[in-house]
């Protein structure tokens, strides 16, 4: 029963997302939280597992873990893959999903005009090196290709360590809601 469970759990690697407020001192927990929340139903309904990630804190910041299935992954990109021989793109390839469906739940929380105004900051963290995605990089496995090539290029040292037992962390910031007007 437990080597079930165990290559179970080795068939599938993990990336923490991580939603935070733009601004520490001048926050909005209530959009931060509904940012972070409506991801996360949208990224089950996808059907990726969710699981909390404990940080003993009370309040803060929205973190979550979502378990990608290694081999489902891998088969969607098999072609990708095999030409580039890199787990930067198994690992990319999820991470555009999710910065999408960030995008959307930004928009969403906050209007597209403010969202227009005060974009979603997403970064990606692979092994403590990390970029930025900006939302015209996000077209589905262009975008993998090229965001792995950026990281390639940022972090070369990072890059050819990359495996599928790598440490990936998503982080989105969100700033404050502007103020409504009062008539």
């Amino acid at each position: 029963m437990d080597t079930q469970a165990e290559s179970d759990h080795s068939s599938r690697f993990k990336i923490t997302l991580e939603v935070i407020p733009d601004d520490p001192h001048d926050a909005d927990p209530a959009l931060v939280d509904a940012v972070g929340r409506d991801a996360a139903d949208a990224l089950r309904s996808d059907g990726y597992t969710i699981e909390p990630v404990y940080t003993g804190q009370r309040g803060g910041d929205f973190l979550i873990g979502i378990l990608i299935p290694m081999l489902v992954t891998a088969w969607t990109q098999k072609d990708t893959v095999l030409a580039d021989g890199s787990a930067l793109v198994t690992i990319f390839t999820p991470v555009v999903s999710f910065a999408k469906r960030l995008h959307e739940a930004h928009e969403r929380r906050k209007g597209k005009d403010a969202a227009q105004q005060s974009p979603i900051k997403i970064a990606v963290e692979i092994d403590g090196a990390s970029i930025s995605i900006e939302a015209p990089n996000l077209e589905a496995v262009e975008g993998a290709m090229k965001l792995a090539q950026r990281f390639q290029m940022q972090h070369p040292a990072v890059a050819s360590q990359v495996t599928s037992q790598s440490s990936a962390k998503l982080k989105a910031s969100v700033s404050k809601r502007l103020p409504r007007k009062r008539r």
